[in-house]
């Protein structure tokens, strides 16, 4: 039944773009949007075309809209930018304000998780456009999403404030569809004050409304959030069976930001519990769907945006300028006398000749900030060349070493010990060297990272290194304080390599049974400790090595600071810091 209202609404589509026509798109249920994307991505597309081939731009402009909303669904983060972008445009040029502030506020919530700076300017924007105008529609979602920012930002009072502001506009127009959201964002704040009776009868509410309606989407958001609180209420086996309810729901939907946040909370909670292998098995899903949200090229394209936006204010103020400098013009010239007649045209000229210089300074500062963005993406574009490069050519070469050895080992049959042993040494140094590749590929490729990626490398290095020495035990540490850390490629590479060295030095020189990795935030410093309980070393009496000098090298050139402490039978520590201010 579902699917034949499904059909039928999407056969009564044409390329008109009529206001019953976009209406009935967004009654359809959200879980079936997801699963017909790709039919609606074509009906969408040839609403475009039809309405570029008769100039129809409001039409064209509701396409683009809509085509966005359908690739956020799926995933495919760079096209609903660019789509959405190409509808602003639009909107704004043929001063269609209600739904200029409508794309603004949807635009903004949608990427809150890949530039929460900009998502909050863009709100804003639509915002001011719905308030000044006394647009009640658009405000039902802007409220409500700007609250979410707020939240983000750990703004409480301000979050809740805009939620309720939300909720009060959605009750008045019977908004059965939006009601659940504004109760659930809410009863979150309440959630993180602690309110849980509070919070639990708002999210049952929205949960009997969302059954109701048959928003199955929406039902799994809500098994999310019954999950946060178990989290919240550290009862982490409850949580865990409500996050896994949401995984098996969101799945079916390809619902990717429910998706990757739920394994993220279940690694969270297997981690509290104290199963390291469940925590780690989630984490690493986590990653994977946490990839298709980021997007390298979506701050670019966000300040583009920007950069027109702001070229074409400034073009209208000038227009604005001189029209009011025509009309006094006009009245000076009307009520002047001749005997100030002279006077007054070299005053104009001198005037019109300040204007045209003020003109010329801002077209000069204009051409260099376009010359600048330019050179920035040129840049940008070399490294990812650079990275390409060193994928394709050297990475292939050494995979081709690797495969070569092995023939030859394994084809000739080679019974000499020694050839043997050095053609093993060989290829497992070709292997670490791969290793080594990808990671300088991956700092490469990123401007910043959070520490989060940065966990996910160094437990990778750990777990081989398990594999390779299975008796020694290593234990990994991080402070969570640290998972939200912005780090520069800069300098998550060299603590990542490091790091890297000390496990390494450890393995080799220390003959131990035990190797602590601990990553911690002390006052405003990041603290690295890596221990082991091996033989120690006279610091005064001996003579450090390379892997020394190149650690102590690698962390003074992002202005930490490094120490070694060892004692003879009593074990090494080797400590470096950070400044996060």
């Amino acid at each position: 039944m579902k699917k034949t209202l499904f059909f039928l609404l999407i056969s009564s589509i044409c390329f008109s773009q009529s206001k019953n026509s976009i209406d009935a798109i967004n009654k359809i249920p959200f879980q079936d949007r997801i699963k017909n994307a790709s039919l609606l991505e074509a009906t969408f597309l040839k609403n475009a075309t039809d309405a570029y081939k008769i100039n129809y731009q409001l039409g064209l402009a509701e396409s683009y809209a809509n085509l966005s909303l359908v690739y956020y669904y799926q995933g495919k983060y760079e096209k609903d930018l660019y789509y959405s972008l190409k509808a602003i445009s639009l909107f704004e040029k043929n001063n269609e304000k209600e739904k200029l502030a409508k794309e603004y506020g949807e635009l903004g919530y949608r990427i809150k998780k890949r530039n929460l700076l900009k998502a909050q300017i863009f709100m804003q924007r639509g915002m001011k456009i719905a308030q000044k105008n006394n647009f009640e529609k658009p405000l039902l979602g802007i409220y409500n999403n700007y609250g979410v920012l707020k939240e983000m930002q750990n703004e409480l009072d301000s979050a809740l404030f805009f939620y309720k502001k939300g909720l009060i506009l959605k009750e008045k127009v019977n908004d059965k569809l939006g009601i659940p959201y504004s109760l659930n964002n809410i009863a979150g704040v309440y959630v993180m004050r602690k309110q849980y009776n509070e919070a639990i009868k708002l999210y049952n509410e929205a949960l009997s409304i969302r059954k109701q309606i048959k928003d199955n989407v929406g039902v799994a958001e809500n098994l999310s959030y019954f999950g946060d609180l178990y989290f919240a209420q550290k009862n982490y086996q409850k949580a865990i069976s409500y996050y896994q309810k949401t995984v098996h729901d969101a799945l079916q939907f390809n619902y990717i930001d429910l998706i990757q946040y739920s394994y993220k909370k279940l690694s969270e909670c297997y981690e509290l519990l104290g199963q390291p292998d469940l925590a780690f098995s989630n984490f690493k899903k986590y990653s994977e769907y946490k990839d298709l949200i980021l997007n390298k090229e979506t701050n670019a394209k966000i300040a583009e945006l920007d950069v027109k936006y702001e070229s074409n204010k400034k073009e209208k103020q000038l227009l604005q300028q001189e029209i009011e400098a025509k009309n006094s013009r006009n009245k000076l010239i009307a009520v002047s006398v001749l005997a100030l007649f002279i006077g007054l045209i070299g005053f104009l000229i001198y005037r019109q000749q300040k204007l045209k210089n003020k003109q010329q300074e801002q077209e000069y500062e204009l051409k260099s900030a376009i010359s600048q963005i330019e050179t920035q993406n040129k840049l940008h574009e070399q490294r990812l060349s650079i990275s390409r490069d060193l994928h394709d050519n050297i990475g292939a070469q050494l995979t081709f070493v690797i495969s070569s050895i092995d023939n030859l080992k394994f084809g000739n049959k080679i019974t000499d010990t020694k050839i043997n042993n050095q053609l093993t040494k060989i290829s497992d140094f070709t292997k670490a060297t791969i290793i080594e590749l990808r990671d300088t590929i991956w700092a490469m490729n990123t401007s910043e990272f959070a520490f989060d990626d940065l966990r996910s490398r160094i437990f990778n290095f750990i777990e081989k290194a398990k594999s390779a020495k299975e008796d020694i035990d290593f234990k990994f540490a991080i402070d969570n304080k640290l998972k939200d850390i912005k780090l520069s490629s800069l300098v998550g590479i060299n603590i990542y390599r490091t790091i890297q060295e000390a496990i390494n030095n450890a393995v080799k020189y220390s003959d131990g049974n035990e190797i602590l990795v601990n990553i911690y935030k002390q006052n405003n410093d990041i603290k690295i400790d890596v221990t082991d309980n091996g033989k120690g070393f006279d610091i005064e009496n001996t003579n450090f090595g390379n892997g020394l000098y190149n650690m102590k090298k690698r962390i003074e050139e992002i202005n930490g600071t490094f120490k070694i402490d060892s004692q003879t039978n009593k074990g090494t520590t080797i400590s470096f810091s950070l400044n996060n201010k």
